[in-house]
């Protein structure tokens, strides 16, 4: 899964918890950045699975 924010392709790695709209699930620079709101929480993507293995 890509990263939600518009024009990012890189692989969605982390899911944002945010009180004031839905969840987003984004890379990890989108993260770092968003992430640093008051209210939001980063949370890693764990279980991906085999789709690493599909990324390469």
């Amino acid at each position: 899964m890509d990263c939600a924010e518009d024009d990012c392709e890189r692989p969605a790695t982390v899911e944002l918890h945010i009180p004031w709209t839905d969840n987003r699930l984004v890379c990890a620079a989108h993260a770092r950045v968003l992430g640093r709101q008051d209210g939001v929480v980063a949370d890693p993507i764990t279980d991906r699975g085999d789709e690493l293995l599909e990324d390469g």
